[in-house]
């Protein structure tokens, strides 16, 4: 009889299960990676990437305040960062509702990404430094978890159109820039104008 293998190296991990802090981190370095990409985009292409920018993080906020956090309140007694969390999404929609309802010829459209790409790198370094490894190290069935949050995010993301606009569709964008083999920007977190 065949016993189960572990994984091979080169096996996607999140076919076997889904676990919810790699999800999570995945998105944040979607995130990361799209602000890398505005920073590099051409005028007509800042528009829709900054739209794109507004939904998948609207996805992001609405599956960790409705299924992420509650679960961790119920495991955590320290509602501290949990609550710190709360704030720090209130405050990134709001910077979301102002990028989206300007276009780029607005003189303060840059600097409203700018301002949302500091919130997001503010609140997901302290995310990944002091919630997740609370977390972590805490009864949670990540898994379960995993599973749950990845199914409300597909759903979330067809009810936009953005299904395939996850890290594969990033990965499809950086391949059809001419630029593209540099990668020189990818994992900042900050959002500057371009000088020139």
């Amino acid at each position: 009889m065949a016993r189960a293998r572990p994984p091979s190296a080169d096996e996607d991990i999140d076919d076997i299960a889904p676990d919810a802090l790699s999800l999570l981190r995945r998105d944040h370095r979607l995130a990361e990676e799209l602000f890398d990409e505005f920073v590099r985009a051409a005028p007509q292409q800042l528009d829709p990437l900054a739209r794109r920018i507004c939904k998948m993080l609207r996805v992001h906020t609405q599956i960790e305040e409705e299924l992420f956090y509650p679960a961790v309140g119920r495991a955590l007694t320290d509602e501290t960062l949990l609550q710190d969390a709360v704030r720090e999404h209130a405050e990134a929609k709001e910077t979301i509702e102002r990028v989206e309802s300007m276009t780029s010829d607005n003189p303060a459209f840059r600097a409203e990404v700018e301002t949302l790409a500091a919130r997001v790198a503010a609140h997901v370094g302290k995310e990944e430094r002091e919630l997740f490894p609370k977390v972590s190290a805490s009864s949670l069935d990540l898994t379960a978890l995993g599973i749950a949050l990845t199914e409300r995010r597909d759903t979330l993301l067809d009810v936009l159109g953005l299904h395939g606009d996850d890290e594969e569709g990033a990965a499809n964008q950086r391949e059809t820039r001419p630029d593209a083999g540099s990668g020189s920007g990818v994992g900042r977190t900050s959002v500057r104008p371009e000088s020139g």
